[in-house]
This record gives C-alpha cells, structure tokens and sequence, in this order.
C-alpha cells in the first residue's frame, strides 16, 4: 500500500532518468527539447519499500472542461477573485467574482517509479534572496502543496487501486503508465 515517504514532499526529477522511463513507456512526461530549465516535480511516496512520484502537470486550457476529480487526476485549484486573474491564468466562472483558478493537474496515471540519486527534493520556502520570479513561482507551489495536504490522503488511495489493479490484472489502462515496464527499469 502507498504512503507518504514522511511528509508531503514535492520532488525534482533528472531528466536522463525520465528519458530512461519515456523510452519503455511514452506515456512517462518526458520532453527532450525547451524542457531543460522546467522541472518535473511531483509527490514522492512508497509502496514496500519501492518510491514512486504523483507528477504535477501545468494548467492548460483544456483542464477547464475537466472535473474536479475522477479515479486518476486531481484539478488542483484555488478560489480567487475573476479581478485578480492574469492574463494566462487559466480558471472557470464559480459564483458572481469568484472563480476556480486552475494551478495544475495532479495526474495519477502517469506516477512513476524512482529511484535514490535521480531527484532532489524542492525548496519552496521563500528566501529573501528569490528573484522576482522565484518568488512567483514558490508561491505557486505553496498554493500547490496546501491543496495537495487537503486531499492527499484521497490521492493516495487511487493510486493505489490503479497500482494494484494494473499489476493484478497485468492490463495497462490508456493514457496510463505501465508500472511494470518502469519499474524493470528502474531496478537497472
């Protein structure tokens, strides 16, 4: 059964290693090219001993249509005022002012194995010396990791009964990772 590996930690993933994972399995976010500077972060948890990470996926446009939550993503979203939107924000009307600002997509389906040595874990406490975009970007993932604290226990569950029920029935559900292939290489 997964857990969290101590607390809620988000993680920054090598991209050697996620190259490694997309060339078993393309459904492994991997970007070669304009991604060097993006990191991959995601929730680190375990499973008997073996780590896996729950990435953190961009907002886009299409996240607008999506539910809330179905058995393999999480919108992760604030309420906010439609004023203080910017542009490039991505959100959907709520109630008269209000909107549900979109953050990003916990994807579930695309959890991957990890290993010690190919990830680093995420400083987002602010710093008095954080640049003006750092400071915009760790605030970002502030907002990201208190919603994830909310549901975290929810996320988990799922991902376990996709774990589980992908490595029983050895059926590997679209647009989903296939964990045995990855984990085969990440115990190379």
């Amino acid at each position: 059964m997964f857990t969290l590996e101590g607390k809620l930690t988000f993680i920054n993933i090598d991209q050697s290693y996620l190259k490694k994972l997309h060339d078993a399995c393309s459904e492994v976010y991997y970007k070669p090219s304009g991604y060097e500077n993006k990191p991959y972060i995601g929730i680190l948890i375990n499973k008997n001993d073996r780590k896996y990470v729950i990435p953190l996926s961009s907002a886009k446009e299409k996240h607008k249509t999506w539910k809330n939550v179905n058995k393999e993503c999480y919108l992760v979203y604030e309420k906010a005022k439609k004023s203080s939107m910017a542009q490039g924000d991505i959100w959907v009307a709520a109630e008269e002012d209000d909107v549900k600002h979109i953050l990003s997509v916990m994807d579930i389906k695309k959890m991957i194995p990890i290993v010690d040595g190919v990830y680093s874990r995420v400083n987002i406490n602010p710093d008095d010396t954080d640049t003006d975009d750092v400071k915009k970007y760790k605030d970002l993932l502030n907002k990201e990791y208190s919603f994830c604290l909310k549901v975290i226990d929810e996320v988990i569950g799922r991902a376990n009964k996709l774990y589980d029920k992908q490595m029983a029935t050895g059926k590997v559900v679209k647009f989903c990772c296939d964990f045995k292939a990855l984990e085969e290489v990440a115990d190379k």
